[in-house]
């Protein structure tokens, strides 16, 4: 029978048998049974990875919608493994449904790996020997995969039509039976099957399955899984408009790109059984098999959109560092055995095993991400750290530049405060408001009210008219402290109750970062082209001016004091 031939070793394997990888070559006459070829139990187990050959392992999504964070782990435990062992980490797309896959979306899932850090060593993009890498390019190996199986008799022809098969369905469910295919053409005759083929009658191929027996597998999360064959049924391998089937199109594509190790969520276990009956069929050497657990919500229930964000693109966009994502996922089913959990995707490669990744299902949590992301972002050097943070001030409107002695002193005065990028936006107009009132008529500032506010007050307008203060804060931190040190012994105060009143009446707040450094900065924001006009930065000119209309014998016999417009905070 003729067959298409395509320059990839794999394609040329059916054409020229000689040309093909000793782990695929056959015996001819091994593959010419009958097509009612009777079959024996089946009990097999995974091999020790491609006979001792060298680990190739493979991350295989569909383009049809965002990398699931799901995904990204399971891309990234193959990554780790490969790396770990000196393998081959590919990457192929399985987009044989042509409906919902686009390229648009194989191209989102490329930039979301390419952003963790997981380069592949083939695939889209990186030449290979194995390829093509998009199973819709790969068709003509499937369908020559497929005749091998009808000449040896595994698959056969089915020509139910569609109201046949729901018909065996209902009468399945009637008696309380499994819904598999009956057999109703495992056993036809050539003339029954030539003179379907006449009437141009459509047909699938389906997989003769044996009556009897079960299929091991030994997993490496999973430890022993065994089946029994009797609750499969015969399957479809090829639908009757010659598409393949995923569980067909998979096992061809592993075995013919050599794949040793297939990790992979632990939702296609039950496809194993359909795929290691291909693999037998076909005399291929089966793969070792890991199936990773679920990832959860915190309700226990699988992690979807309900909950929140789950694609990679969106942590991206929210400002999450790549670092971060990884370091997560990674402990997301896996430890080293030490009660560390910070690690660089190097520390990861070096310290990765297969042994250590649990089998119960790992519970997503955004809280301990955030703090995750955070320890990777302070663990950024200064300069990348310093830029990155400028960077997202300028573009949000925040600041005229991105880079500065202000920059500088800010991020190294918020970065505290900083979990995720986009925090520094909060931190930073936090800083920059003086929401004087709205703390002042706050409960939790009573004691500092009742602790003579009023006369620092009066007595810190003093200092700022003469002229002192500015000329404190002009010369910097060191100048500054001194003042605070000399302003306390004129008020006989020190300490917090110095320090507090201070923090009130010059930032606003009860709260917040180091105070003289804060100040500092505040003096410093009032420069020419640091701060943008629409950015609702309160000057310290402006502090004092508001500072000067505070009624405080209202505010001491506890009426309400007005909040005004320029007081707002952002809250933390």
């Amino acid at each position: 029978m003729a067959s298409l031939v395509f320059n990839t070793p794999w394609l040329r394997v059916r054409s020229s048998p000689e040309l093909a990888p000793a782990f695929l070559r056959r015996r001819h006459s091994s593959l010419l049974y009958s097509s009612r070829r009777s079959f024996a139990v089946v009990a097999c187990s995974s091999s020790p990875g491609n006979n001792g050959g060298p680990v190739r392992v493979r991350f295989a999504p569909s383009p049809t919608g965002n990398l699931h964070v799901g995904g990204a782990r399971t891309a990234l435990f193959n990554y780790l493994f490969a790396r770990s062992k000196g393998g081959k980490f590919v990457l192929r797309i399985e987009d044989t449904d042509l409906e919902r896959s686009t390229r648009e979306s194989e191209a989102a899932v490329l930039q979301d790996l390419s952003w963790l850090g997981l380069d592949w060593d083939e695939g889209p993009g990186v030449a290979g020997d194995f390829g093509p890498y998009r199973q819709s390019e790969r068709n003509a190996l499937y369908k020559q995969y497929a005749e091998k199986l009808l000449e040896s008799g595994h698959v056969y022809r089915c020509f139910c039509s569609s109201e046949e098969l729901v018909k065996m369905k209902e009468i399945a469910k009637l008696k309380q039976l499994p819904p598999v295919y009956t057999g109703k053409w495992a056993t036809a005759t050539d003339a029954e099957i030539e003179q379907e083929l006449e009437k141009g009658t459509p047909f699938t191929y389906r997989f003769r399955v044996p009556k009897q027996g079960s299929l091991k597998i030994n997993d490496l999360i999973r430890g022993e899984v065994c089946w029994n064959l009797d609750t499969l049924g015969d399957f479809v391998v090829m639908r009757s408009n010659g598409q393949p089937v995923y569980n067909f199109c998979v096992t061809v594509d592993d075995a013919t790109m050599a794949i040793s190790h297939v990790i992979r969520a632990e939702e296609h276990l039950p496809n194993t059984l359909r795929q290691a009956l291909i693999y037998k069929a076909l005399e291929f050497p089966m793969p070792q098999f890991a199936h990773v657990s679920l990832i959860l919500a915190p309700d226990r229930s699988k992690l979807s959109k309900r909950h929140g964000a789950t694609s990679v693109g969106q942590y991206r966009e929210m400002g999450y560092l790549p670092q971060g994502m990884v370091n997560y996922l990674a402990l997301l089913g896996w430890g080293d055995g030490t009660e560390n959990e910070f690690f660089t995707l190097e520390d990861l490669v070096e310290k990765f095993s297969i042994e250590r990744v649990n089998k119960s299902g790992a519970i997503f949590d955004s809280t301990k991400l955030r703090w995750m992301n955070g320890q990777h972002l302070r663990a950024l050097p200064n300069e990348k750290l310093t830029k990155l943070v400028g960077e997202r001030w300028k573009s949000a409107g925040i600041l005229s530049e991105s880079e500065g002695s202000f920059v500088d002193e800010a991020v190294e005065l918020l970065k505290d405060g900083i979990e995720l990028v986009t925090d520094s936006d909060k931190v930073l107009l936090n800083l920059l408001s003086y929401p004087l009132h709205a703390t002042l008529a706050s409960p939790e500032a009573k004691p500092a009210v009742e602790d003579k506010l009023h006369e620092v007050a009066a007595s810190l307008i003093a200092a700022y008219d003469s002229g002192e203060i500015p000329s404190a804060l002009a010369e910097g931190q060191g100048a500054w402290q001194k003042w605070v040190k000399a302003f306390g012994k004129s008020l006989k105060r020190k300490g917090k109750s110095l320090f507090m009143p201070l923090r009130v009446l010059l930032t606003g707040k009860l709260h917040g970062p180091e105070m003289a450094t804060s100040i500092v900065l505040i003096h410093k924001a009032g420069s020419p082209g640091i701060v943008v006009p629409q950015a609702g930065f309160v000057s310290m000119e402006e502090r004092f001016k508001i500072l000067r209309e505070v009624d405080w014998e209202a505010l001491n016999k506890g009426e309400s004091v007005p909040i005004e417009s320029t007081a707002t905070t952002v809250s933390t």
